[in-house]
């Protein structure tokens, strides 16, 4: 959507557009010798006459426009933007709780298997395939040292009231572990009336919420889980845009407020991992990016070809756009997706016995 409005937006100001409604019109340099600057200069029209109406063919029209190079350009780059996120989008991913319960269905061999999952539940954070994949890097940590079967519950574009709904499938996996990490995208919908008209139409929620509706959620989540036997990790949301002193960071910090009060009210199988506070802590004290939804949303649109096609070093990435904590002003870079892992792998290893114990 947010490509189709660049579009219109770049079709609109390009000065092809002008020239059209006037055919006569021309651009010659705007002051002698130049070459770069150009000005638009149409025949003067005698006062109290109209100007003479051109008749043109609408397929005429049409071939104009489709030849613009600017046209070609921005309309190609939306075609294969667009292929390449719907690919990722709907790609099938084989680590998912829903997988997991199919094949446990299935199989009376994975159904007989004592090793509880750890489930690590979010949005496009944790999913990983719109940036630094932590669920994938605490997998190969727990593989080698606890042997445990890590699952991805994260799903793109979702806010905490979307996870809300579909904690009970994490539940039936009977989790050991259980980390949430979700509030992002509750941020990137208060930023503007857009996105949170977006958020509403494709995410699905029935509206946007506020800092007391998080916290209401948060706490429900956190309770289910609880109650189903598993130990909660909730995880503050980390930065949004890389400003310091933005409005945008000031309401992440709030959240992340919220998140470390409702762990610590959860009792002893409950803890808090503060990854506002290390992200926080990687951005520069002045000159950060400010979180701009246009700007994230271009990066975002060549961070899946930087991936998915290229596959890039997220790191060199990350470097060009002089970005500290994140890839695109969201989504996490390979620093705070290595720390996140850490937390989680040392939070599993360090309850082994209890979780050996639970299973037994």
């Amino acid at each position: 959507m947010a490509l189709w409005l660049l579009t219109a937006v770049g079709i609109v100001c390009h000065p092809w557009l002008p020239s059209f409604r006037n055919p006569d019109c021309t651009r010659q340099p705007a002051f002698t010798g130049s070459s770069g600057f150009t000005a638009r200069c149409c025949p003067r029209v005698p006062l109290r006459r109209t100007q003479p109406h051109v008749a043109r063919g609408a397929w005429e029209s049409f071939q104009e426009f489709a030849q613009d190079p600017l046209v070609s350009v921005v309309g190609w780059s939306v075609v294969f933007a667009s292929l390449t996120i719907l690919k990722v989008a709907i790609a099938e991913e084989s680590d998912t709780p829903a997988v997991f319960l199919r094949n446990r269905s299935t199989s009376p061999e994975q159904e007989a298997v004592s090793t509880l999952p750890v489930v690590c539940v979010g949005d496009s954070l944790t999913r990983g395939n719109l940036s630094a994949d932590w669920v994938g890097n605490l997998r190969t940590m727990l593989t080698q040292k606890e042997n445990k079967p890590v699952l991805n519950a994260g799903v793109n574009m979702q806010c905490i009231s979307n996870v809300k709904k579909r904690i009970e499938e994490v539940v039936a996996c009977k989790p050991s572990h259980v980390t949430v990490l979700v509030g992002t995208n509750d941020l990137k919908a208060q930023t503007s009336a857009f996105e949170g008209w977006l958020y509403r139409v494709f995410g699905k929620i029935p509206y946007v919420g506020t800092l007391e509706t998080y916290e209401r959620d948060l706490l429900e989540i956190r309770d289910r889980l609880l109650a189903a036997g598993a130990r909660v990790a909730l995880v503050s949301p980390p930065v949004l845009g890389e400003d310091i002193n933005s409005a945008a960071n000031q309401r992440a910090k709030a959240f992340a407020k919220v998140v470390e009060r409702t762990a610590a009210n959860g009792g002893e199988r409950c803890t808090y991992f503060p990854l506002f506070e290390q992200t926080y802590a990687e951005l520069p004290k002045t000159g950060g990016r400010p979180y701009d939804g246009i700007r994230f949303f271009w990066w975002l649109c060549l961070l899946c070809f930087d991936i998915h096609v290229f596959g890039r070093n997220l790191s060199d990435v990350q470097h060009e756009r002089k970005l500290g904590a994140t890839l695109d002003l969201v989504h996490l870079g390979p620093k705070a997706a290595n720390y996140l892992a850490l937390m989680t792998a040392a939070f599993v290893s360090s309850t082994a016995q209890d979780d050996l114990a639970l299973a037994a």
